[in-house]
């Protein structure tokens, strides 16, 4: 819900879309449009947190090497792609 919130917020902005209208305005002006795109974001982000967490909740029934070792390796890739681009 939180990246949704934000997401939604960032483009709506009236002075970002001013700024650069070509990456900020997928967020329709439509209010129902735009209520079925906040939606939708919530939405793919709750089925995105479910699979992770039935992919991590499988591994561990196989053996929780294999669950630890995919959290492992998603918490390096994560921090790894922060410290390419300096996000710290």
């Amino acid at each position: 819900y939180g990246g949704a919130v934000i997401s939604y917020d960032w483009d709506t902005d009236p002075e970002k879309r001013e700024q650069i209208p070509d990456f900020y305005g997928y967020v329709p002006s439509n209010p129902r449009q735009r209520s079925l795109v906040f939606a939708t974001m919530v939405f793919f982000s709750a089925g995105m947190m479910m699979i992770r967490c039935l992919t991590i909740i499988l591994l561990g029934m196989i053996g929780i090497g294999w669950a630890l070792a995919y959290i492992g390796l998603d918490l390096t890739l994560y921090l790894a792609l922060k410290m390419l681009r300096g996000d710290f």
